[in-house]
């Protein structure tokens, strides 16, 4: 008992709520923020809304960020999309990702330059294969046993099984890595509203470039929250409208994704 009540414990609650009340932080894209010190966590979930020929899927997103040092930091993030990309396939797509992010910051701005790694997990292309075969052989049991024997006989496939949005296809059959850079932004307009924005090119290993640009606007919990601003370094609640362009591989038009997240930084 006395030890929660000892000197040292009470000195280094008083260090602690110090810091916490010293410490300025920036809102910044990606559910994240910049304190320039310590380590920053943000989750966060929304909807993905691909290229017309496809069906809106959910997202989730959790981001990780510890700092070096004022001016450079590193993270990790996962992303997950899920649903019913079209009528024939269900989709679960995983995007990992390591950055390391070198900062300016400035009075109540900062703004980032970030090379990244990425890993995609999920080529669905095998699923469609699946869902193709599925349906030639229905349709094959369909058919009369003359009809059968005839198509045998011609080597020739008489099934006519439609293959949709093939774009779909093209925007979500990736190589598994890969590599871009980021430049991203911050700005508090007051103790309480802030501005976001990412600017973010990457080129995966199957011969593709995706253009990511993503605005937003933070609140500042932790200004109204007594526990976060007594405990954490930071404390956002972030709103992200992102779109997203495919290059050299026949896709067109924009995705977009609107994203709903929160942050701490401790």
């Amino acid at each position: 008992m006395f030890l929660l009540f000892s000197p040292a414990t009470l000195l280094a609650e008083a260090d602690s709520l110090e810091q916490a009340s010293s410490v300025r932080s920036v809102a910044l894209p990606g559910m994240s923020a910049y304190t320039g010190v310590g380590l920053s966590v943000g989750l966060g979930g929304g909807i993905f809304s691909p290229i017309e020929d496809c069906d809106c899927m959910g997202s989730w997103q959790a981001q990780l960020e510890y700092f070096y040092s004022p001016r450079l930091s590193g993270g990790l993030e996962a992303r997950f999309f899920g649903g019913n990309l079209d009528r024939d396939v269900m989709l679960i797509y995983q995007r990992y990702i390591m950055n390391v992010r070198f900062h300016i910051p400035l009075d109540n701005f900062d703004i980032f330059m970030s090379p990244f790694l990425g890993f995609e997990t999920t080529d669905f292309s095998a699923f469609r294969k699946q869902v193709l075969d599925r349906k030639q052989e229905a349709a094959q049991k369909q058919l009369l046993w003359w009809q059968r024997g005839l198509a045998d006989s011609l080597d020739v496939d008489t099934v006519d099984v439609e293959v949709e949005d093939e774009h779909c296809q093209k925007a979500f059959t990736m190589d598994g890595f890969t590599v871009g850079s980021a430049i991203g932004m911050g700005y508090n307009l007051s103790r309480y509203f802030a501005l976001t924005g990412l600017v973010q090119v990457e080129y995966n290993f199957s011969d593709d470039v995706i253009l990511n640009i993503v605005p937003g606007v933070a609140f500042n919990l932790r200004e109204i929250w007594p526990w976060a601003k007594r405990t954490l370094l930071s404390n956002w609640i972030s709103f992200e409208i992102g779109g997203q362009r495919n290059f050299n591989r026949d896709v067109k038009g924009w995705s977009n994704t609107f994203f709903l997240g929160l942050q701490l930084g401790a």
